[in-house]
């Protein structure tokens, strides 16, 4: 694996308010990283911008340190699949959230607690409950 940096990364379709605004984002080596929000907030644009499938309006995307941004998406050696709205359909808005934290063995009162925050600027706390 390698690490996936944005810097300043932009995209605005026409005179409308950008669909992604100037993110700086930093995965490193190894890391899980879950883009959350709401539809339509820019999640699928940045990913797309990313994976070399939609030209950013302005701001760079490095792969391992090496700036790809106008590289074609066969050229970045990377892959990703947009499959659903949900890691997994069949398990609840908690579950869905918990997974990464789980997977990385964080003890159950920080779960709980970084759930509830994410939850809570998210505004999906009666969600929780829900399946996708």
């Amino acid at each position: 694996m390698a690490s996936v940096e944005t810097r300043g990364l932009t995209k605005q379709f026409g005179e409308h308010q950008p669909a992604v605004d100037r993110i700086d984002l930093l995965a490193a080596d190894g890391e899980f990283l879950v883009l959350l929000g709401p539809s339509g907030c820019g999640k699928t644009t940045l990913l797309r911008m990313i994976g070399g499938l939609e030209p950013p309006t302005s701001g760079d995307v490095l792969i391992g340190g090496t700036v790809v941004t106008n590289l074609p998406p066969r050229a970045r050696r990377i892959a990703m699949v947009f499959q659903s709205y949900a890691l997994y359909p069949h398990m609840s808005v908690y579950d869905n959230i918990a997974f990464p934290l789980k997977a990385h063995h964080v003890p159950k009162a920080e779960m709980e607690q970084r759930i509830a925050w994410a939850a809570r600027i998210l505004g999906i706390e009666e969600y929780l409950k829900r399946k996708p």
